[in-house]
């Protein structure tokens, strides 16, 4: 005769098991918190030490007292001017909320750096070289003493009314397709609109008004960064002053920074103080050329212009949709057909689209007359420049490259405005 378990004994059973997870669930949940706690404190002091290293290094000078903000993998000054390039790999702080240090006789006196869901707070005691930190989910402490009181944050953007429209991409390498209007953006857009102004001209480059076309290639969770698909403006040098540098670190991006913030005047507010240019290493992000099984591409390494640099310290220029542990694998392009590229929305809207040479390069724009000729438009310029046998910047080309060109002498490069943007613009 066959036993089973009785109604009561089943019950009994379930009762223990939730009178266990009643147990362990907050158990496990304040492991988890306190693990995201300690690596946000870990993150912060890497931070810190590689700040101090590098002013070490650079000889940094005259930063006394003065307040800094860190954005991503830069430190930047009242004026936005870049004063720090930091070789960082891993998180980088929240961009939501000011994260700011204090440099005082080449070290670090305090910051406010947040990773995460974490507020971490740094001070360090200037007469014994002593250091605190504390952390916080509400906002940044202002003294890690255990009484010190949380200094606001920076509230959720409120609910932005949009005509913005979204289409989620599948199976691309970038995340959506948005249309927006950057001169207003209560203006409602559509894939048609957008395109209707693309016809208008007959090519998009140069416009700056109106529903426009948008990549979204990164999602922090509140907002989309997304890359405009045209240029707003060609024929712009790198920086002038670039022919007879003389400075230690390589010259900003300077009339192509006046031409992006002349062609962006117009736009609201709220986008315009986002807009910038694609970041270099962004771009060796999204086309994976910095994996590990990859070239670790990095703009903290030596420029070469070896054909096979030693990818290990040295960068060199590369097709974005090329693959492969070595630079002659990544130096030969991977399409195939025209239009084939999985990368030609970062291209397209170039020179020589139709051009049979580019047929497996992947633009795929079919006519392109605006960008022919003499002084025709070969690409847009990429937040990057070095020093080498003379002042070079990085660049997307037409041929689907990312790679440097002469900073002073070519005017075949236009801006590609990038911006962030509230996630709540298109709830």
């Amino acid at each position: 005769m066959k036993k089973g378990f009785t109604l009561i004994e089943l019950l009994a059973v379930i009762v223990i098991l939730a009178v266990i997870a009643l147990i362990a669930v907050p158990l496990i949940l304040s492991l988890v918190n306190k693990s995201r706690q300690k690596a946000a404190e870990e993150s912060a002091l890497f931070y810190v030490d590689t700040i101090e290293n590098m002013l070490m290094i650079n000889n940094i000078e005259n930063t006394d007292g003065k307040i800094y903000k860190v954005k991503g993998k830069t430190v930047v000054d009242e004026n936005n001017d870049v004063i720090l390039n930091l070789d960082i790999k891993g998180d980088t702080p929240y961009n939501g909320v000011n994260n700011e240090i204090k440099i005082n006789n080449g070290f670090v006196e305090t910051a406010n750096l947040r990773f995460n869901a974490y507020y971490v707070h740094y001070e360090m005691d200037m007469a014994t070289k002593e250091f605190k930190t504390c952390t916080s989910q509400k906002g940044f402490l202002d003294k890690c003493d255990g009484t010190g009181s949380v200094i606001p944050s920076v509230p959720d953007e409120p609910k932005i009314e949009s005509g913005a429209t979204i289409e989620v991409a599948k199976d691309k390498t970038y995340l959506a397709e948005v249309y927006l209007d950057p001169t207003d953006i209560s203006k409602k857009c559509t894939k048609e609109e957008a395109l209707a102004n693309v016809n208008e001209f007959g090519t998009p480059t140069l416009i700056k008004t109106g529903c426009m076309k948008w990549y979204v290639y990164k999602d922090d969770g509140k907002n989309y960064t997304m890359i405009l698909d045209h240029n707003t403006s060609g024929n712009v040098v790198w920086n002038q002053e670039s022919k007879n540098w003389t400075g230690t670190n390589p010259p900003p991006m300077k009339e192509v920074k006046d031409r992006l913030d002349q062609d962006t005047n117009d736009w609201e507010d709220i986008i315009k103080k986002t807009v910038r240019l694609l970041n270099a290493d962004e771009v060796a992000e999204i086309t994976g050329a910095n994996r590990l099984d990859t070239l670790k591409w990095n703009s903290s390494k030596i420029y070469s212009s070896e054909k096979e640099p030693n990818s290990e310290i040295q960068i060199g220029w590369y097709y974005l949709d090329g693959k492969g542990s070595t630079y002659t694998e990544w130096k030969t392009g991977v399409a195939k057909q025209k239009c084939s590229s999985k990368y030609a929305w970062l291209y397209d809207y170039t020179s020589g689209c139709t051009d049979d040479r580019l047929s497996e390069r992947g633009c795929c724009v079919s006519e392109n007359k605006a960008y022919g000729g003499s002084g025709a438009i070969q690409g847009y310029w990429v937040d990057f420049s070095i020093n080498a046998d003379v002042s070079r910047a990085a660049i997307i080309s037409y041929g689907g490259q990312l790679s440097f060109d002469v900073a002073y002498d070519f005017k075949r490069y236009g801006v590609r405005p990038v911006i962030t943007v509230p996630k709540s613009m298109f709830s």
